[in-house]
């Protein structure tokens, strides 16, 4: 799965988390494993506005989650 930046539009091909909701809007949350969030899988960073972006929306980090099996996930929030 790619973002493909032309000319500073960027294009989003991508559907990085198995989820029933497809639409989304600023202050939605979401959890994310964190080996997606580590190796980029199916999901891009933009560093220099510190995002990164899915499903055509900008997500923040705002926690982290330590589940009692020892999987790790980020708490996401759309941004824009």
């Amino acid at each position: 799965m790619l973002a493909v930046v032309v000319r500073g539009l960027r294009n989003y091909r991508m559907n990085p988390f198995n989820v029933v909701k497809t639409e989304w809007a600023p202050g939605d949350q979401r959890e994310v494993e964190d080996w997606r969030i580590e190796k980029q899988e199916g999901i891009a960073y933009d560093s220099y506005r510190r995002v990164y972006l899915a499903d055509k929306r900008e997500w923040a980090v705002v926690g982290k989650i330590m589940r009692d099996d020892g999987r790790k996930f980020y708490v996401l929030e759309c941004v824009a």
